[in-house]
């Protein structure tokens, strides 16, 4: 399978970005996995909230998604972020079929450590930008072409190393992902992704746990 050229995922406002500017330099990178937590809302009860907090090279990361009672199907889960003490970032969830599950992982070459957010329906990678003092969603599924009909997202660190986006029937075992590789560009200071075409394994057989 061939591995095209590397792109630059270039930012256009916070929370989105535009796929189409050439890298022009991108150190390699190799991921590991931190925390996997699966049936993430299968945790959050109606009256308590999911937790857990990181200490990263940016400060102490803390990560937060709580149910809201009142709360309509559109924004049905809270999520806060924090550095040490100070909020920077949130946003609302809606409601999804089998819920959302959650990653941490550390890019091990580069020295960053990056949170993913999942569903199904899409997958969202957030990383703490220091020079714009709040966490920037780096990569967002729903701005990638899935070339498998019905393609669900996600987003791992394979065993190697790799961080990969993928679209695949999750119901499907047959060889059939659309994977994109992920690569942190040091001195752009935003994500790269290598378009690797279809064909591969359901990515639950290669990845970290």
């Amino acid at each position: 399978m061939k591995k095209w050229q590397k792109i630059l995922i270039v930012p256009l406002l916070a929370g989105a970005a535009f796929l189409g500017a050439q890298a022009q330099t991108a150190q390699a990178s190799s991921f590991a996995l931190l925390k996997y937590q699966a049936n993430l809302t299968a945790q959050i009860s109606k009256t308590e909230a999911w937790k857990e907090s990181f200490t990263t090279p940016d400060g102490k990361i803390t990560v937060q998604i709580r149910s809201i009672l009142a709360a309509n199907d559109a924004g049905r889960y809270h999520v806060i972020m924090w550095r040490d003490d100070a909020r920077v970032y949130e946003e609302y969830l809606p409601e999804v079929t089998y819920g959302y599950w959650f990653r941490a992982v550390r890019d091990e070459e580069n020295d960053k450590t990056f949170f993913v957010i999942a569903s199904r329906a899409q997958a969202k990678l957030y990383g703490y930008d220091a020079a714009a003092g709040k966490m920037q969603v780096y990569v967002d599924s729903r701005n990638f072409h899935s070339g498998v009909p019905s393609g669900e997202a996600n987003i791992t660190p394979l065993n190697g190393g790799a961080l990969v986006l993928s679209f695949e029937n999750f119901d499907n075992v047959e060889p059939h992902s659309h994977r994109y590789d992920l690569e942190w560009d040091a001195e752009a200071k935003w994500m790269t992704y290598t378009d690797l075409g279809t064909g591969y394994p359901p990515v639950m057989k290669e990845m970290q746990y």
